[in-house]
């Protein structure tokens, strides 16, 4: 068996892609301003950045559980783009659930993403949870690099 490297690249540099095009299109759109555009962004960013420092220190559980407490919103009535856009914090949110839909990929682990995550991580062996563990350290270095490349123009502070 041959591992391509781009397992892991290619994925991660497609969610930060998308994510970040979302917000693209609001603001071509004229459904968000330039500076509701760029402060959403930078928290997108430097959480994306930050994700390897929290994994080693607090774990995938708690990850997870930051994801649910930042959820603000009622998923029968999700909110429009310039509410999310304007909602501090939900940046972070947006790309911890981001980062949970990307491993859930290249782990092929299922239920990671979305409500079942935290009850799908509390049940894994303790193997499997290292193992997962691990490769959602190398993920974040992935997710760190990938968004120094996406947000190429989001410069902290904005």
């Amino acid at each position: 068996m041959t591992f391509d490297p781009r397992t892991i690249s290619k994925p991660t540099h497609e969610y930060l892609n998308n994510l970040r095009g979302i917000y693209q299109q609001a603001l071509s759109q004229n459904q968000i301003n330039k500076k509701e555009f760029n402060s959403h962004l930078q928290e997108q960013k430097s959480e994306a950045v930050q994700l390897y420092g929290y994994i080693s220190s607090w774990g995938l559980m708690r990850l997870k559980g930051e994801e649910i407490a930042l959820n603000k919103w009622d998923s029968t009535n999700p909110p429009t783009i310039k509410k999310r856009a304007t909602t501090s914090q939900e940046g972070r949110r947006e790309i911890i659930e981001c980062f949970f839909n990307c491993l859930q990929e290249v782990s092929t682990t299922r239920n990671l993403g979305g409500e079942n995550g935290l009850e799908t991580l509390k049940n894994l062996d303790h193997n499997r949870y290292l193992g997962l563990t691990g490769l959602a350290l190398t993920l974040a270095q992935e997710f760190s690099f990938w968004a120094d490349a996406v947000y190429h123009d989001i410069k902290a502070g904005e």
